[in-house]
């Protein structure tokens, strides 16, 4: 059985939802982040940053969101939420996968807390230069590889999902982008079960 360490309102959102995505058995064993549940000696042996999200499956122990979904797409393949290895699609795929974390969550954090870092330091780029390289993949109702919704759609599609709710996007496509997202029928039960656990 997977097992999602998981904790509401955080970056283990995606891989919740890409769970409800490929619609397989899971269990969520939740960590109150205000009691420190996450620094606790027997998570950390799972976790040594004492983060969320945290999967495990049998043998097999998982940290970081991209990687997570990576993983979890690949072990489904059958699911169809990332390309084949051989497939001409793959390297567009991989480039998402990463680029969330690497571009655009460090840039729409900059964004949202107002701070400028030199260029040449920032290898994420600019807010706009993110804003201007994901707007034409996903214009006139795409997704970032076409017509198909892949695993890279939950990674740039939750921060893009932050960032609307922070009002930091006003872009045109990305705010379409969301939309369609919100729609999709795994993101609303997502949504749903995080809500509850707030509460």
């Amino acid at each position: 059985m997977i097992m999602l360490y998981h904790a509401p309102g955080t970056r283990s959102f995606r891989v919740l939802w890409m769970l409800e995505e490929l619609g397989v058995p899971y269990e969520l064993q939740m960590l109150d982040l205000e009691q420190q549940e996450q620094k606790s000696a027997p998570f950390l042996e799972l976790n040594p940053m004492g983060k969320v999200p945290t999967l495990v499956d049998g043998r097999t122990k998982l940290t970081e969101s991209a990687a997570i979904c990576a993983w979890l797409a690949d072990r489904f393949p059958e699911k169809g939420l990332a390309p084949a290895m051989d497939a001409t699609a793959r390297p567009d795929y991989l480039r998402w996968m990463f680029f969330a974390p690497g571009c655009v969550e460090p840039a729409f954090t900059e964004k949202l807390n107002n701070y400028a870092t030199d260029p040449r330091q920032a290898a994420w780029g600019s807010f706009d230069d993110v804003i201007a390289t994901i707007g034409p993949a996903v214009d006139q109702g795409r997704y970032l590889l076409g017509k198909a919704f892949c695993a890279a759609d939950i990674m740039v599609g939750s921060v893009v999902r932050w960032g609307v709710f922070a009002g930091l996007v006003s872009d045109p496509a990305l705010l379409g982008y969301n939309e369609r997202l919100g729609k999709r029928s795994a993101h609303q039960l997502a949504c749903e079960i995080d809500s509850e656990l707030v509460a």
